[in-house]
C-alpha cells in the first residue's frame, strides 16, 4: 500500500493530495474541516463529527490501496488461507442464507455470487465504502470527501447491479 497512511494535522494541511473533508453546514454551504475545527457537522451521529480534529488516528487511504488490499485478501497474500476464508466468509459449503456475518463485515450473496461488504460508513465531511466481489474478482471503492450525500446509496447501487446483474 503506497498511498495510504497516518497524518499530522501539519501534514494534512501541507499535503495537496491528501483530500478534505467538506462537511454540510445549517445554511447548506461546506466548509472545509481540516480548516475549520470549531466547526461541527450536520451528522446525526452527534455532536464532535468533525474529521479534522482527530489530527492522529485516522487512517488516510487511497482507492488502489484499498483495490490491493482486496486482492491480497481474495490471494491469500496479506493472510494464509484459512484466515482469509475465515474473514470474508467464503467458501462455507452449505450455507443457503442470502447474507451472513464475516469477520470482514456482511457477506452477501446476490445473484448466486459471494459479495464481501467491506466496510463502510461516514463522519463529518465523509462518506466511504469498500466492497468485494469474491466470485468476480471485483473490487468495489466509493470514496468521498462530502457528507450528507443523498447520492451515495444510490452510487452503490449502481456499482452492485453493473458487478452483479442486481440489486
Amino acid at each position: 500500500m503506497t498511498g495510504s497512511a497516518y497524518c499530522t494535522r501539519n501534514q494534512w494541511l501541507a499535503d495537496e493530495h491528501i483530500a478534505h473533508p467538506y462537511m454540510r453546514q445549517p445554511d447548506g454551504s461546506r466548509i472545509d474541516a481540516v480548516r475549520n475545527l470549531d466547526k461541527d457537522s450536520l451528522s446525526q451521529q452527534g455532536p464532535g463529527e468533525n474529521p479534522g480534529r482527530g489530527f492522529i488516528g485516522n487512517v488516510f487511504a487511497t482507492a488502489p490501496d484499498l483495490v490491493r488490499f482486496a486482492e491480497a485478501v481474495r490471494n491469500a497474500t496479506v493472510l494464509n488461507r484459512p484466515y482469509a476464508d475465515l474473514y470474508t466468509g467464503a467458501n462455507r459449503p452449505g450455507r443457503t442464507p442470502t447474507s451472513f456475518s464475516a469477520y470482514s463485515g456482511v457477506l452477501h450473496i446476490v445473484n448466486g455470487r459471494q459479495t464481501v461488504s467491506g466496510r463502510g460508513g461516514g463522519t463529518g465531511g465523509v462518506s466511504a465504502n469498500w466492497n468485494i466481489y469474491l466470485d468476480t474478482g471485483w473490487v468495489g471503492v466509493v470514496l468521498s470527501n462530502y457528507d450528507d450525500l443523498p447520492e451515495f446509496g444510490e452510487i452503490l447501487g449502481q456499482e452492485q447491479r453493473a458487478i452483479t446483474g442486481q440489486g
